[in-house]
């Protein structure tokens, strides 16, 4: 699994957009992906989402695992207070910002279809060099 697939995922939207809740149980619907930051910081940028019934514009950071987010750092870095949405492969662990907020989460294992994987990773993984 790399990160740029995941990337790509959230970037283009490819998985079911029903019905999507959070690994918290909370509703989840996504009005705009935001914008891919090719720098340092989040991921993704000015995202729109809605939880529950509640209207949230701020930053989306995706990792492979949800660990991720304390391998990197993350919850000592105040620049990652303002995300709205961790997106990770796999939600291994519970994950707070520097101000001690609960992060949403969304867990694309359980949702991309493998085909789309296996498809992916014959396309990508697998291209002599």
């Amino acid at each position: 699994m790399k990160k740029d697939f995941l990337h790509f995922l959230w970037k283009h939207q490819k998985f079911p957009l029903n019905n999507l809740t959070t690994t918290q149980g909370s509703s989840l619907q996504v009005v705009n992906q935001g914008v891919y930051n090719t720098h340092a910081g989040p991921d993704f940028s000015d995202a729109r989402l809605k939880i529950d019934v509640l209207d949230w514009i701020g930053h989306v950071e995706i990792h492979i695992k949800s660990s991720d987010w304390f391998a990197h750092q993350h919850q000592q870095d105040s620049n990652y207070d303002a995300v709205i949405l961790h997106v990770v492969w796999e939600d291994d662990v519970l994950v707070v910002t520097q101000s001690g907020t609960l992060l949403p989460t969304l867990e694309l294992s359980k949702i991309v279809s493998p085909k789309f994987l296996e498809h992916y990773q014959k396309q990508f993984l697998h291209r002599p060099q």
